[in-house]
């Protein structure tokens, strides 16, 4: 899977949408470094800031599995609470605070 690069908990309305809750738990990783298998399904969008996403599910189940945008091609951004290990053993970088939802504390 690679070295993790970076961790954060994104607010934005693109991650509350893919995680169905406030905000998205995600790791970063080096693309070239990531490898999925099994069945995949994916879906593509722009994002508010024009960046393409796109984001990819478990064939089977529908789970977030990972994302990736055009803004860091040389990254992919894991869905924390899809790994079955705790990758990362410090606090996550809060990013898009101004879209946090007030119920989501």
């Amino acid at each position: 899977m690679g070295e993790v690069k970076f961790a954060i908990q994104c607010y934005c309305r693109d991650c509350q949408q893919i995680s169905g809750g406030g905000h998205l738990p995600q790791i970063a990783v080096p693309t070239d470094q990531f490898a999925a298998e099994g069945k995949l399904r994916t879906y593509q969008t722009n994002s508010e800031s024009g960046n393409v996403v796109e984001v990819a599910f478990c064939g089977e189940c529908g789970s977030p599995l990972f994302k990736s945008t055009s803004k860091m091609p040389d990254v992919r951004f894991l869905c924390a609470g899809s790994l079955d290990d705790d990758l990362v053993n410090e606090p996550f970088q809060r990013v898009y605070e101004e879209s946090r939802r007030v119920w989501d504390e």
